[in-house]
């Protein structure tokens, strides 16, 4: 093959790379990229293209370290110095992010608004975001993204009124997530009919967080029914403040109720603030739910039960920097007379059986049918450690002991610092002090533990 053959075919299989790239299929781009990187092992930009390529099939370690090979061969190459970035924030690496921002040549001293915005927040210096929040949403007021963002900074420096009213653009944000019906939607003030339809949206554990507005209701309502995702439909039925649940896959028919409300907005409507927030609504846990979990923990009764859960739904974006990694539970099973339940459901699941631990681990999630029988697991617990995802407004609610590991930094229920929260009596908090770095408060769990228990 001549140089000019083998030039043309360079030429031809980048533009191939390229289309898969921009057309999404990532994995063809990524195999492409590399073939390439054989051939031209010191050009950037196939680097940064390659990283790109692996951080949309959410191999974010491996596209950071491409990114960084591309600014190693191309110092001042502005698409590496910007992939490197988005690439960063993604890992909720944000000091690093601005550093990138700061160095990008875009002509801008500090960086667009939004990206300044994005990277205080994402450093917890929330206050000094929010001038930043308004200065991007004021040039780009239709980019609804950055008043959901700005509503977290509200939240975390106390202003609930304005986090609040930023948070009601979320369908704008998602619109194919608003839940709609015919019927009018209550905004709150008088009931005007006897039937109220509260709306499930969201994930699993934020409609067991706001179900505790429902009660109060019944002061406004004859009837309250509510639609609820499949796993947490039996947790609702037969509560006393839901007269029908139905699947949110089966509504009831049109012109049932006679008005409707999107399960969130439940929080404005009682004007949430932290010493306003009801407590937790009891929870239905089924017979047959009991009676599994107590068939699965009696032969442990003697031990401290420990629930734990280390990833929740890969479907939530910020899931992978939720998530920690199973094996740091192991150590927990060193402790004397401790027994750890494993209630991480869905893939992760895999990763006992991955790690030859299930002699230490049992999986009772692995039999779980929704999560009334998680509930009831939980209710049998002495403990649950897990990160911040549905179970542990579960256990939560339940009254349960509960440690929730917060990524850095937390989702703004969580508030920006302190170990107590005022939506559950029971739960302490435990912060990563830096973001990605989960060795201190593993080992904040590993002396605590011992403390009890031995």
């Amino acid at each position: 093959m001549t140089k000019g053959e083998k030039q043309g075919q360079m030429t031809l299989s980048l533009k191939q790379a390229v289309d898969w790239h921009r057309t999404g299929d990532h994995a063809k781009a990524a195999a492409a990229y590399r073939l390439l990187l054989t051939q031209k092992p010191e050009n950037p930009l196939l680097w940064t293209n390659l990283g790109a390529a692996l951080r949309s099939l959410d191999k974010l370690e491996a596209a950071i370290i491409c990114h960084r090979r591309a600014l190693y061969h191309g110092p001042k190459n502005p698409t590496a110095i910007a992939n490197l970035g988005n690439a960063l924030r993604e890992h909720g690496s944000f000091v690093e992010a601005r550093h990138m921002a700061l160095t990008e040549e875009t002509g801008i001293a500090n960086g667009p608004a939004a990206t300044v915005a994005r990277d205080l927040q994402g450093m917890g210096r929330w206050r000094a975001s929010l001038p930043a929040f308004d200065k991007a949403v004021a040039q780009d007021p239709k980019d609804a993204e950055l008043v959901i963002l700005r509503a977290t900074s509200h939240f975390m420096v106390g202003d609930y009124t304005k986090g609040l009213a930023d948070y009601n653009d979320r369908f704008r944000f998602s619109p194919t997530s608003e839940p709609t019906r015919k019927s009018p939607r209550w905004r709150g003030g008088p009931a005007k009919g006897k039937r109220l339809l509260v709306m499930s949206e969201q994930g699993l554990g934020d409609m067991v967080m706001v179900s505790r507005f429902m009660p109060k209701l019944r002061e406004q309502w004859e009837e309250v029914w509510l639609t609820s995702r499949g796993p947490t439909m039996r947790l609702f039925d037969g509560v006393p403040y839901v007269d029908k649940v139905f699947n949110k896959n089966s509504p009831p028919p049109e012109g049932e109720e006679d008005a409707h409300v999107p399960a969130m907005d439940l929080m404005t409507i009682a004007g949430l603030t932290p010493d306003t927030c009801p407590p937790p609504a009891p929870l239905g846990i089924p017979a047959t739910s009991r009676e599994r979990a107590k068939k699965i923990v009696t032969p442990y009764a003697g031990l401290f039960k420990i629930g734990i859960c280390w990833a929740g739904s890969p479907t939530f974006v910020q899931a992978r920097r939720k998530a920690t990694e199973l094996w740091r539970f192991l150590d927990l099973a060193t402790i004397p007379g401790v027994q750890l339940f494993g209630m991480c459901k869905g893939e992760r699941e895999a990763d006992i059986g991955e790690l030859g631990a299930d002699g230490l681990i049992l999986n009772v999630a692995a039999s779980d049918r929704d999560f009334a029988d998680a509930a009831a697991i939980a209710a049998e617990m002495d403990l649950i450690i897990t990160v911040d995802t549905g179970l542990c407004h579960v256990a939560g609610a339940l009254g349960v002991p509960t440690w929730v590991l917060l990524a850095k930094p937390p989702f703004w229920y969580w508030g920006a610092y302190g170990e107590q929260t005022y939506w559950y009596d029971s739960m302490r908090l435990i912060r990563q002090h830096t973001p990605g770095e989960w060795n201190a408060p593993f080992a904040t769990i590993r002396a605590d533990l011992e403390n009890m228990v031995l």
